[in-house]
């Protein structure tokens, strides 16, 4: 890893960072007005219904994958005319898709809506409406993948922050405008989220055409590039797609055998984790971009090393936020939410359990994507993710609790880990006993030291707002401390302790020469 590489990644670190944490805050505050201003039901409707448009998300994280890679890929490759051709294959395909989608889902999605949902009769009219908003906004994030993804690629991180921040300013003040007004607010909140997608869109055209010179739209078509992407789109969207089958219906299944409060704390737990995810996606995409670059440059010793050591990061910087939400989460959701739906703080540690491999895997999904050998590996992880929908279903007819099928989710998840990893020794040559040792052992050793501490104090201290500040600043300082002494090796301790901004930080505490 280059001094200049680790100094690029650590400025998109911390622009991703900020990003996180100001969105973080925002969206807490705007999530509780949500739901205040819905009310229970209409949140839970709102839930639901989405969840017919937000099954495609499958479509839009494969396209996003695929469009990311190649032009990542072609950037480090150094080819502009094949970098432009290939940016406006992206932009042509994403506008045909999200026309085809729109067409499609105004037949297919308002039968499902109104024949196959449970929906009181009074609410059917508003239902309608949020689905047609949701669905326009669905179509604007397919045609934005292609800017986005050319925004990442080129690692121009501070605009994403920043324009990340001002989408959430935005959606806040028009949130509070929604909670005073007359309207019915699921319409108008509806309507608000589909308005700043159309602000964002307009916002990355402007960047994209005046800052990424290097790439810019022509009038191109070539069959031979459609069909290698909707290939390779194809094997891309078959694990995303299982996810997305999974959870929508997981969202019907709750609707068809609980009650509404059982959407409601879903609801609930999937902003929470959708905020872990801001978290998780910002620190990603800081290196995604690299790995995609050294692979496509032929430097394999530089590839790996982000591998092994990247793996590590992810998790550890999990670690270091989840920790301190679980050990308050009753006071924290109360904290945020003032009231919230019962079952939602089992659904959120359940669904944790699940994001805990998909966190550390991360680098090696990647890696995938670089290789652009997609097929037996996204055949593998979806077969066994796609498993769930059934034993959901059986589950839940059974008489079993929601959030036993969420836990039966996390399990299948951690197959897919194991899968995955032994896969990636024939794919790329991974050593699976470097990997156990240098990346597993060292996650699981820095959670035996992080977590005892941190959770005896918890149980310790009646008082919420003493045990939040105390478990957090110990949570901080036992996984930082964990991470830096046991889990990273000598290597990267020693890169660490190199970068500027750690040197000019140890400097002051270094002794002065007498004179």
């Amino acid at each position: 890893m280059t001094q200049k590489d680790a100094t690029r990644g650590l400025k998109n670190t911390l622009f991703l960072f900020l990003r996180m944490g100001v969105v973080l805050v925002i969206s807490l505050y705007m999530s509780r007005i949500v739901l205040q201003a819905l009310g229970f039901d209409d949140y839970g409707l709102y839930n639901v219904v989405g969840s017919v448009v937000a099954f495609l998300t499958f479509l839009n994280t494969a396209l996003t994958n695929a469009t990311s890679r190649y032009i990542t890929y072609e950037l480090g490759a150094g080819d502009n005319e094949k970098l432009n051709r290939t940016y406006s294959m992206a932009i042509n395909t994403h506008a045909i898709l999200a026309l085809a989608l729109l067409l499609i889902m105004e037949t297919a999605g308002v039968w499902f809506v109104n024949y196959h949902l449970v929906i009181p009769p009074d609410r059917v009219a508003a239902a309608n409406w949020c689905f047609q908003f949701s669905l326009l906004l669905f179509c604007v994030s397919i045609v934005k993948v292609p800017l986005h993804s050319n925004v990442i690629a080129h690692e121009k991180m501070s605009f994403y922050a920043f324009t990340s921040i001002g989408e959430t300013v935005l959606k806040l003040i028009l949130v509070i405008v929604m909670a005073h007004s007359a309207f019915d607010n699921l319409i108008f909140y509806s309507a608000l989220l589909f308005a700043v997608s159309l602000i964002v869109l307009a916002v990355y055209v402007v960047y994209t055409r005046r800052v990424l010179t290097d790439t810019h739209y022509i009038r191109y078509w070539d069959k031979t590039m459609v069909k290698e992407f909707v290939s390779y789109s194809g094997y891309s969207m078959l694990v995303n797609g299982a996810d997305g089958l999974t959870v929508q219906s997981r969202s019907i299944f709750f609707n068809w055998f609980s009650t509404a409060l059982a959407n409601a704390a879903l609801g609930v737990a999937n902003q929470v984790i959708t905020l872990f995810n801001v978290f998780v996606d910002s620190f990603s995409q800081a290196f995604r971009p690299q790995i995609i670059k050294s692979y496509a440059a032929g430097d394999r010793g530089y590839f790996m090393q982000l591998i092994y050591s990247t793996s590590k990061i992810y998790y550890y910087l999990f670690l270091l936020i989840t920790l301190p939400v679980l050990l308050n989460l009753r006071f924290v959701l109360t904290l945020w939410l003032s009231e919230y739906p019962p079952d939602t703080e089992p659904f959120v540690f359940a669904i944790v359990a699940y994001l805990i491999f998909d966190v550390f895997q991360m680098p090696l999904v990647t890696a995938v994507h670089a290789t652009g050998k997609l097929r037996t590996h996204q055949i593998m992880i979806s077969v066994i993710k796609i498993i769930c929908i059934p034993v959901t279903y059986v589950a839940l007819w059974l008489g079993g609790t929601p959030e036993l099928t969420l836990y039966i989710w996390a399990a299948l998840n951690f197959v897919c880990a194991v899968a995955r990893t032994i896969y990636m020794r024939r794919l790329i040559g991974i050593s699976l006993r470097r990997y156990a040792t240098d990346v597993v052992l060292k996650m699981i050793a820095v959670t035996l030291v992080s977590v005892p501490l941190p959770l005896w104090l918890a149980w310790q201290i009646d008082n919420s707002w003493v045990q939040l500040v105390v478990t957090c600043l110990l949570s901080v300082l036992m996984v930082g401390l964990a991470s830096f002494f046991i889990g990273i090796n000598r290597q990267e301790r020693q890169f660490v302790l190199s970068l500027p901004v750690v040197e000019r930080v140890l400097s002051k505490f270094k002794p002065q020469p007498r004179i």
